[in-house]
């Protein structure tokens, strides 16, 4: 059996003041708080059916505490568990309901240090009735939503100062595809940019430049529709006093993006707009080269590199 993963699924976020970070996760960002179980609190985006994308708990500082992967088949968390058992690779299990909306699932730690969770199952709850859209397609009505809000998760960025043998592991322990990949003039790998699930780009793999550095989560990416709901978003922000993070598109991906930050415990969400999908199963990696987006459609950039560890 050679197991997959069906895609990104969540990612669980700590703070050192719940209430605080939801003033910018739900209440200035718009995300949907479905659920709240004491100092934790499950968060999803206006378009998506399952019960978070985003776990937030109260802690004593600011950390991520695990990157959640959906497996394609039931079957595939025993597959999965087989193979990183395989490469002396331990995982704890987490019984069915403990992460709320969430079946039996484990967690287990990557070599390089980055924590993920495999699960399968997650229930899909309805809105309030009074905000639940007509259409059966849709989760929430958009009349009684931030106007800004993003619609789904699409991607993470983890820096690593030693990606390439973090994305090595994940192409052979995990089966993750490389869509595009960008190297330094002297052969050195930057950035390598792969798919779970092969149809576009859910985790971005950034090499660190400082090795005394820890493995850390730079960002989650949510999709917006269209370019101008970046600049709507930017203005929210501003409503908000909350600074923005920079604003552009980037070649790779062909991506457009404004990144935002809670001021409470700097976690970062980036607001994205256009990007591609890929079907192609004989798809060739794109290879970039120091020096190549200077003249290539790249526009703005991040200001800060600041991220957070695990």
């Amino acid at each position: 059996m050679n197991p997959e993963l069906a895609r990104l699924g969540h990612v669980a976020l700590e703070t050192p003041d719940l209430d605080g970070s939801l003033e910018f996760f739900r209440d200035a960002v718009g995300f949907e708080e479905v659920e709240r179980d004491g100092d934790t609190s499950y968060l999803r985006a206006v378009d998506e059916f399952d019960h978070h994308s985003i776990v937030l708990s109260e802690a004593d500082e600011a950390g991520v505490d695990h990157v959640g992967w959906q497996t394609r088949k039931p079957e595939y968390l025993g597959a999965f568990e087989e193979a990183l058992e395989e490469r002396d690779i331990d995982v704890t299990w987490i019984d069915d309901g403990e992460e709320l909306g969430q079946g039996e699932a484990y967690r287990f730690t990557t070599p390089t240090g980055h924590e993920f969770e495999f699960y399968y199952e997650m229930e899909k709850p309805d809105p309030p009735a009074e905000r639940r859209s007509k259409l059966k397609n849709k989760t929430y009505s958009r009349t009684t939503t931030n106007p800004i809000a993003p619609k789904r998760i699409d991607h993470v960025q983890l820096w690593d100062p030693a990606a390439n043998d973090f994305r090595e592991w994940l192409q052979e322990a995990l089966n993750f595809r490389v869509q595009e990949r960008y190297d330094r003039k002297d052969g050195s790998r930057w950035g390598t940019f792969l798919s779970a699930n092969g149809n576009k780009i859910e985790a971005a793999v950034i090499e660190d430049e400082d090795p005394a550095n820890d493995p850390a989560l730079h960002h989650i990416a949510y999709k917006v529709d269209t370019a101008d709901d970046l600049f709507d978003a930017h203005d929210a922000m501003n409503e908000h006093g909350i600074p923005t993070d920079g604003i552009g598109q980037h070649s790779i991906s062909r991506g457009k993006f404004l990144y935002v930050r809670d001021p409470v415990s700097g976690h970062r969400i980036e607001f994205n707009a256009g990007g591609y999908l890929v079907f192609d199963p004989e798809w060739e990696t794109i290879e970039w080269q120091e020096g190549d987006l200077e003249d290539r459609q790249w526009i703005g950039q991040i200001e800060s590199k600041a991220r957070v560890n695990y």
